[in-house]
């Protein structure tokens, strides 16, 4: 299409996108005040670490495996809300714009990464987890690419597509190093901090017995 303002299309793509889902998920279920909690405190550590290295460690920031390692433990909703509300509170201090719904989304995606992960894998440990945080490197940055391309790429051509795919191929390589890193290092100890934390959480008290 001559002349169509696609970075404006996929900005509100993202923006409907992240809006639906987000409307979605709170009206299947209502959230209680522990949980509400629980993806405030999270989506708070998030946002505080990829705000601290995103201006000097932009692509090796250890909070995409806490986003996965969330879904991993509290289910979709949670973690998908942990890892929208993410590149938004930290965009305050690294830059809000156009991409932020897109990051949202892709943020999100993490968390609910994690969820299947454990729906399909009931078994499934740190090490599953890892390598998923390693691909999750390339994937952030492929879907990324793809708003960057829509906005300042022309023409809109597969091979357009691909040569920035391949320019930022060693930034990718760095973010999923990064994720695999900190996930093999602090993975296993935060799957046991938080679901201690989920069972917490679990805890019916009984009245008038």
């Amino acid at each position: 299409m001559m002349g169509a303002n696609w970075g404006l299309y996929m900005t509100l793509i993202g923006i409907l996108s992240i809006a639906l889902l987000m409307f979605g998920m709170e009206k299947k279920k209502d959230f209680n005040a522990r949980q509400v909690s629980v993806i405030a405190v999270l989506a708070a550590l998030c946002a505080a670490g990829r705000a601290v290295t995103g201006v000097a460690l932009l692509f090796l920031q250890p909070t995409m495996f806490l986003v996965e390692i969330t879904g991993f433990v509290f289910g979709s909703r949670v973690g998908f809300f942990v890892g929208a509300m993410t590149p938004l509170i930290s965009n305050f201090f690294n830059g809000q714009g156009p991409w932020t719904p897109w990051q949202m989304l892709c943020w999100g995606m993490v968390g609910v990464s994690g969820a299947t992960v454990k729906v399909l894998f009931p078994g499934a440990g740190n090490k599953t987890l890892a390598v998923l945080c390693f691909f999750w490197g390339y994937l952030y940055g492929a879907v990324m690419d793809i708003w960057q391309w829509s906005t300042f790429m022309n023409p809109l051509t597969f091979k357009t597509y691909f040569l920035l795919w391949v320019a930022g191929f060693s930034f990718d390589s760095m973010r999923a190093a990064g994720n695999l890193l900190f996930c093999a290092a602090l993975g296993s100890q935060t799957i046991k901090i938080l679901r201690y934390f989920h069972k917490k959480m679990d805890v019916q008290y009984l009245e008038n017995l």
